[in-house]
């Protein structure tokens, strides 16, 4: 099949290269359509059901809520886990599915379960958007070119602000495609407040519910049909919609029986006022309005990003001259960086690559014909990543290296100039094209198993990335995609163009003219292999110590999942107290963002504190999600101190705590944060999650566990997520004096929740704009001790008591939040440990808190985030890796047809190893799964060199050579071929090993092992293999000894 299409590629040279063109226009147009990120997504199929609470306390947010709705969600087909959180004011829960799950048909099926659920009036369950860990593309913020110092006027200005946000900005986003939701935080909303004054109502005898009643009486507009009148329609309307406060004051309340009329401007002030808000936002030290534009699940995320920020540009023209609209944070700035640092490695490997062949190929057409094979081969891998919907990122693209690419076309390109210059010599004249035509074709056949069956075995290897599931799964399962689709077109390349290519351009009189650097190898490693082949047992031996050594260095490797992607920016995120007021937590939060921005290092400082309006991480009122943009590196002053990010993030935590006490802080990164949350639920890189069913006891143990985890070293911060619990003003309602009375608990309960919490008592509209109306105390009373004891209470018409009367009041406290994780509730540990060995940092702190703390029954601690993907992941490697190299040893075998050659080649994949062992210790890199990809792939190439060398001495020792003959002639004329494949290997991944842009973290490891273990493995190839092929010749070759002993 391989000869017939090797033949047909020569012979019909016209047609390949026409082929091939439309390869390169076809590959070019699919780069541009390409979808680009940074990362793979790798959040797993979710279903979020947000439902906002007004007024109830976590646990009863828990179990009048979030209880019935995880309950209902149990049932559905393809659930794996499911989490919430109640908070005062919110109740999250989290539906995790299995990987297969289509979003679209999860979110149907959690639909119609919510449909049948029982929850307490007017609260309505809804869906969160269809976005991903990688969703909030965009934040921008809108503020006040003057800022306000009046807090009258300034609480206008915020209200002006998120009135622009909500009606004028946000709606025009929403129709940019790729954004499912624009969230907004901060400022308030506007709206009319009725601020009663309890004494006057108490005088006049009224309730609250009177002035509703009132409210709603007036504020509509009825429509009276149309009349006919001169051959003329007239249409017919009343109005009695409110327009303004003054319209509000002149509401009739009540007729006395004295005939005296009393407004709502006689009982009551109207005027705007603060909501009670669950979420506020601050950028640089300021209140202001912060926008976050979602992207919708499966777009690509710098597209999106750059669409919204073309939208913003044209919104920014039509803004009053008072308002500034600020990008803080876009997306497609981190994706253009990263993709930078792709580009840089990609181009630098194929320069090195291309130099490198040039200087090893004593040919210069026959390097240019194996370097042309880098573009078109990449072209083809873009073809195929379109084809088969792969985003081009920091994984996918990140491990190819055109060394190993062009592997296959080296072996080719490298035989058949050696043909034809023996060719050449035999006739001693210059060759005819027929004649060159000919001895490419059979020089190809020649080396085709060496060339397509290595490739093919690299192939294999990466074969069990496939299996990998999760978070792995979805990282590693594009960069292997792409592997292979590149390595298949080398292949393919291999087998038509490059002989094409050939045939056509080496000349009949090709000279194969040793460059100075291949002189140079062949003086060394000549004496090099007559003294190893003279001491053949010495040599097996520092085979076996070096395949034992490599073994035991790699046991003693620390292990992470991944090492950190650089996303060029950081987060703060600060907790405080549980029983802190949302006003004290934003002038904390105002005064750390300015200790912040006093580094010039900062660009920009924003936080969002609480909750979001579309609650997709409802945080309470005490914790802040800061985010810091920091200027290019070269705007940063010279500074002996903050010479990199990380110096940077620990001078602003030493000056933060210095100055801010009163609050803990985590750093992370922006989406780093983001996906902790989404896949583990919790907000840190390592958890060790406390589950039981009593609160107090959980809180306790958390508190316990985080203490001896701080105290490990390495631990960096060690929080437990529950700071305390909060107060509460407890209304019981006195049954028996109410029984006396006549009325039952609702008079009571209902004045607390419009005095206390605010009740909507209608709208007031502007064009399609709509304003609440809502009745409550002013915020003076009720802080008012007094006051909230004197609310007045219905009980008949024209009858009010003081609440003091038929309600005991006291003071009791509460849980800030109440965590569940199937079905059983828990209180995590957030920890970020600063050491990179993640796995032994987890294994000792598990020891020491499993010995120190002791748990009763039913109570238990999980270990959760980056580390249960390490553990999968090893799991997962442990059975596919053995897997995928028995069918290696399989393949080898059904091509060499001899056991003993079989095991042979296959002994320079554990040589390997110790030269990757070995370079990730000299760069202090922790066994990660980056690693473990680089060493399947080390297996691959290092097995690819034991094929080539073995398949010529086994064509020597056919031709009739003596075994000394065939091992000195063989190892010295495969040099050169082993040789060019290890060197152009290892100079397609330096560029990456020592890189240093934005995500080079995450390719290092890889490249490091690939490195280090092609040089071992070249090293010892060429000099243990033939020793051992020379050793054991009887079992190499027995048909050569039968009856004979040597």
């Amino acid at each position: 099949m391989i000869n017939k299409v090797i033949e047909f590629s020569v012979n019909n040279r016209m047609f390949v290269f026409m082929a091939t063109l439309l390869l390169i226009v076809f590959g070019m147009k699919s780069f541009q359509e390409l979808s680009i990120d940074a990362v793979p997504d790798i959040t797993n199929t979710q279903v979020q059901i947000n439902t906002q609470v007004k007024g109830l306390v976590p646990e009863e947010v828990e179990r009048m809520v979030t209880f019935p709705i995880e309950y209902s969600m149990n049932g559905i087909p393809g659930v794996e886990t499911i989490r919430s959180i109640s908070r005062y004011g919110i109740s999250q829960v989290t539906v995790i599915f299995k990987e297969d799950m289509d979003i679209f048909r999860a979110r149907q099926l959690a639909s119609e379960k919510l449909q049948n659920i029982e929850l307490p009036d007017g609260v309505v369950p809804e869906m969160g958007p269809i976005s991903t860990g990688l969703g909030e593309i965009f934040h921008y913020s809108i503020e006040a070119v003057n800022v306000e110092s009046d807090p009258e006027k300034r609480l206008i200005q915020l209200m002006d602000l998120r009135s622009l946000q909500d009606w004028f900005i946000k709606p025009r986003l929403l129709t940019v495609k790729g954004v499912t939701e624009v969230n907004t935080i901060g400022g308030y909303e506007k709206q009319f407040f009725i601020q009663p004054n309890i004494k006057k109502m108490a005088k006049y005898g009224l309730h609250f519910d009177d002035i509703e009643n009132a409210i709603e009486k007036t504020n509509l507009n009825v429509g009276g049909g149309y009349i006919q009148q001169t051959g003329e329609q007239l249409l017919v309307r009343g109005v009695g919609l409110l327009q303004n406060i003054k319209d509000i004051e002149s509401v009739v309340v009540k007729r006395l029986s004295s005939y005296q009329i009393i407004k709502i401007k006689d009982i009551a002030k109207v005027k705007y006022d603060k909501e009670i808000r669950t979420g506020a936002a601050t950028v640089n030290g300021e209140e202001s309005i912060i926008g976050t534009a979602f992207m919708l699940l499966g777009e690509n995320s710098r597209a999106v990003a750059q669409r919204v920020s073309g939208k913003l540009d044209n919104i920014k023209k039509d803004l009053p001259s008072w308002v500034k609209l600020k990008v803080l944070y876009d997306r497609s700035n981190m994706v253009d960086a990263t993709l930078g640092t792709v580009e840089h490695n990609l181009l630098m490997g194929a320069g090195l690559v291309i130099l490198f062949l040039l200087l090893l190929v004593g040919n210069i057409r026959a390097a240019i014909i194996t370097s042309l094979m880098i573009p078109i081969s990449l072209l083809m891998t873009f073809i195929l990543m379109k084809w088969q919907n792969v985003s081009g990122n920091l994984m996918s693209l990140g491990a190819l290296d055109f060394g190993i690419i062009v592997d296959g076309a080296v072996i080719v390109i490298e035989n058949c100039v050696h043909r034809l210059q023996n060719k050449g010599k035999s006739l001693g004249r210059e060759m005819t094209r027929e004649e060159v035509k000919r001895v490419v074709i059979d020089s190809a056949i020649e080396i085709r198993s060496a060339a397509g069956f290595g490739e093919l075995i690299v192939i294999v290897v990466f074969i069990p990335l496939f299996a990998l599931t999760g978070v792995e799964g979805k990282m590693f399962g594009p960069m292997a995609t792409t592997f292979i689709m590149a390595l298949a077109s080398a292949l393919l390349l291999s087998f038509t163009v490059v002989p094409a290519l050939a045939a056509t351009f080496l000349s009949g009189k090709t000279r194969d003219k040793k460059p100075f650097l291949m002189n140079l190898a062949e003086k060394a490693f000549k004496p090099t292999l007559e003294k190893a082949l003279r001491v053949k047992k010495i040599v097996l031996g520092v085979g076996i110590a070096s395949i034992v050594t490599g073994v035991f260095l790699f046991s003693r490797l620390g292990a992470e999942f991944m090492p950190q992607l650089d996303e060029g920016d950081f987060a703060l995120q600060f907790i405080r107290p549980a029983n802190i007021s949302m006003e004290n937590s934003v002038k904390l939060q105002r005064i750390s963002e300015k200790i912040v921005n006093e580094f010039p290092q900062v660009k920009d400082v924003f936080a969002r504190t609480g909750a979001a309006e579309v609650a997709t991480d409802p945080m309470g009122v005490n914790i802040s999600d800061s985010y810091v943009m920091l200027k290019n590196r070269d705007q940063w002053p010279e500074d002996e101190l903050i010479t990199d990010k990380k110096s940077l993030m620990k001078a602003v935590k030493q000056k933060l705590d210095l100055h801010v006490p009163g609050q803990v802080m985590m750093l992370s990164q922006p989406v780093e944060l983001r996906f902790n949350e989404l896949l583990e639920g919790t907000r840190a890189d390592v958890s060790a999650k406390v589950f039981g069913d009593d609160l107090d006891k959980i809180i306790a143990y958390s508190k316990e566990v985080a203490e001896i985890v701080g105290s490990i070293e390495g631990a960096g911060e060690a929080e437990s997520e529950s700071k305390g619990k909060s107060p509460l003003l407890q209304y019981t309602p006195k049954m028996e004096e109410l029984a006396q009375l006549g009325v039952t608990a609702r008079p009571v309960l209902d004045a607390i929740n419009t005095a206390i919490g605010g009740r909507e008592v209608g709208h007031v509209y502007d064009g399609v704009r709509k304003f609440p109306i809502v009745t409550r105390l002013s915020e003076n009373e009720r802080k008012d001790v007094m006051t909230v004891r004197k609310l007045p209470v219905g009980i008949s018409e024209g009858y009010t008591v003081p609440i003091e009367q038929v309600a005991d009041i006291d003071f009791v406290e509460t849980f800030s939040a109440v965590s569940r994780e199937n079905s059983q509730r828990r209180i995590a540990v957030l920890i970020n440990p600063e050491v990179r060995d993640i796995e032994s940092f987890v294994n000792k702190a598990k020891k020491m808190v499993e010995e120190k703390v002791k748990l009763p029954e039913g109570y238990y601690i999980e270990w959760g985030g980056s580390f249960k993907n390490l553990q999968s992941a090893k799991e997962r490697l442990g059975i596919l890796v053995p897997m995928a190299l028995l069918i290696i040893l399989a393949m080898l075998y059904a091509a060499f047809k001899n056991f003993s050659q079989v095991v042979l080649i296959f002994a320079c994949a554990p040589m390997a190893l110790i030269g990757g062992v070995v370079a990730l210790n000299i760069m202090k890199m922790p066994f990660s799964i980056s690693a473990g990809v680089g060493f399947i792939a080390l297996c691959g190439i290092s097995i690819l060199n034991g094929v080539v060398l073995v398949t010529y001495f086994n064509r020597l020792i056919a031709d009739g050579k003596s075994p000394d003959d065939v091992v000195k002639e063989g190892a010295m004329t495969r040099l050169r071929p082993v040789l060019m494949t290890a060197l152009t290997d290892i100079f397609g991944f330096l560029p990456m090993m020592f890189s240093s842009g934005l995500g080079a973290e995450v390719q290092k490891p890889l490249a490091t092992v690939v490195v280090g273990g092609i040089l071992s493995a070249t090293v010892l190839t060429l000099i243990v293999l033939p020793s051992l092929y020379r050793l054991f010749i009887k079992q190499m070759q027995p048909e050569l000894f039968k009856g004979e002993s040597i």
